[in-house]
């Protein structure tokens, strides 16, 4: 994890860089940097060049965009793709919030070249959601430590080439069994929720959702569902003025004891303290 020097990226951002190795660099898919980001007007890249690939998912407001001689907004649900290899220019308006990813290695840039031929730098499909599913749950997973091998990580990039390249001829949502859990867990984060519960919706048995939900997401099935809490908690920590209290209850705690104590052992602090760690 670094702190970004980057003008206009605000204290609760995240970012991870990463040093390919050379073999990496020979051989497989790659990552450089990826993040989450909360904006204000004042980022913005401007460049003619910059090695790796880049794709961003906007969460909440609204980028300004040029590329391959295309000016476009994209607002909240649009997947952004860029070669950087070629002039860009983007610019975040205040209050913007984004994921992202800066890949490189392999044929990754004539793949990226092929996906921007059939379908631009802006992309908005009904899919779009699996693409940040995809980016945030990433970012999640070296946010809570995650360490996997380059060939992992090589899959990791090359499946997110495939989801921007087949998105119309992938399954939606409520059409894959673990796609469905999923977003059974991110609509029900406040109530009670078991995994016998999940695995009932996705139509598989407890074993067998297991393993094809920790294939699927690189976590167990209840790891994801306390990610999940945890995530939304430290977003109403920063951005709200709710007591630890109703937080706790909110992301489905049934006291506040609880909630400290798992935060305490996932976060590696309190809520309160990371509550003012973080506030701008």
């Amino acid at each position: 994890f670094v702190k970004s020097v980057d003008s206009g990226v605000l204290e609760q951002s995240v970012c991870f860089s990463f040093t390919p190795s050379a073999l990496a660099e020979q051989l497989y898919f790659y990552m450089t940097w990826c993040g989450h980001y909360y904006c204000t007007s004042r980022y913005m890249f401007k460049r003619d060049f910059y090695p790796p690939l880049l794709v961003m998912y906007i969460m909440e407001g609204t980028m300004h965009v040029q590329h391959m001689g295309r000016t476009f907004e994209a607002n909240k649900g649009d997947v952004v793709l860029i070669d950087c290899n070629n002039p860009h220019y983007y610019q975040a308006e205040n209050g913007l919030e984004f994921t992202f990813i800066h890949f490189d290695g392999s044929n990754s840039h004539e793949i990226v070249e092929h996906i921007l031929e059939i379908r631009g730098p802006l992309i908005r499909s009904k899919n779009n959601a699996l693409i940040g599913s995809f980016i945030y749950d990433t970012v999640n997973f070296y946010e809570n430590g995650g360490y996997e091998s380059m060939f992992a990580t090589s899959m990791r990039v090359y499946k997110l080439l495939q989801l921007l390249h087949d998105m119309d001829d992938y399954q939606t949502q409520k059409e894959n069994p673990i796609h469905m859990a999923i977003h059974y867990i991110k609509d029900n984060i406040g109530k009670k929720i078991t995994l016998k519960e999940l695995s009932e919706i996705a139509n598989m048995s407890v074993y067998y959702f297991s393993h094809r939900f920790k294939e699927e997401t690189g976590f167990s099935p209840m790891d994801y569902v306390i990610n999940t809490r945890l995530e939304k908690a430290k977003m109403l920590l920063v951005r709200t003025t709710k007591t630890v209290a109703e937080i706790a209850y909110e992301v489905g705690y049934g006291s506040s004891g609880s909630f400290i104590n798992i935060f305490n052992d996932k976060v590696g602090c309190s809520p309160k303290t990371y509550r003012r760690l973080m506030k701008i």
